[in-house]
């Protein structure tokens, strides 16, 4: 009864850190790339509005600093794909077979029709056992990272979209 809401606290508290962290790294990419493209003359190549939040990587802006929704389902469908080659080779399923359990457990549904282990007999296995632990473990907080991601990028559109409409006051409005 305490352990697994506990468990999902930490998932929540882990994936919040990672999701600041990847929102900080994506930021200075977008910030370096943009930097290399326009070489000096950023005021030609992208809008003030988002100029000023690539001018300025650590502001705390929550409407600047954002992850888009691809970009998050990107970095997701890749350590699907990892886990995915990892188990087909470890556990010689079929890739589809490591997608499917690597999806599954991410989110925690965990259905038990596949387990790795089970097949394999070899000298190694507490070895692999551990790994595949730790794979998972972060896979979930990735999953939570990804869910966090885009929650912010969300909750952003649609303050954007109060705001053009007149919803929501703006931040520097007065009353």
């Amino acid at each position: 009864m305490i352990g697994i809401p506990l468990m999902f606290m930490c998932l929540t508290y882990t994936g919040d850190l990672l999701a600041d962290a990847f929102i900080s790294g994506y930021s200075r990419m977008i910030n370096f790339v943009y930097r290399r493209i326009c070489r000096g003359h950023l005021k030609d190549c992208i809008p003030d509005d988002t100029r000023q939040s690539f001018e300025n990587p650590d502001s705390e802006s929550d409407d600047s600093r954002h992850v888009p929704i691809v970009a998050t389902l990107a970095v997701l469908a890749l350590y699907i794909t990892m886990g995915a080659l990892l188990f087909a080779q470890w556990e010689n399923w079929h890739v589809l077979d490591g997608a499917y359990f690597c999806f599954i457990t991410f989110t925690t549904i965990g259905f038990g029709d596949l387990v790795p282990g089970k097949g394999t007999v070899t000298e190694s296995k507490a070895g692999k056992a551990a790994m595949c632990a730790l794979f998972l473990l972060f896979g979930m907080i990735v999953m939570a990272m990804s869910f966090k991601l885009m929650q912010d990028e969300i909750m952003s559109k649609f303050r954007r979209f109060g705001r053009r409409f007149g919803f929501v006051k703006r931040s520097n409005d007065p009353g």
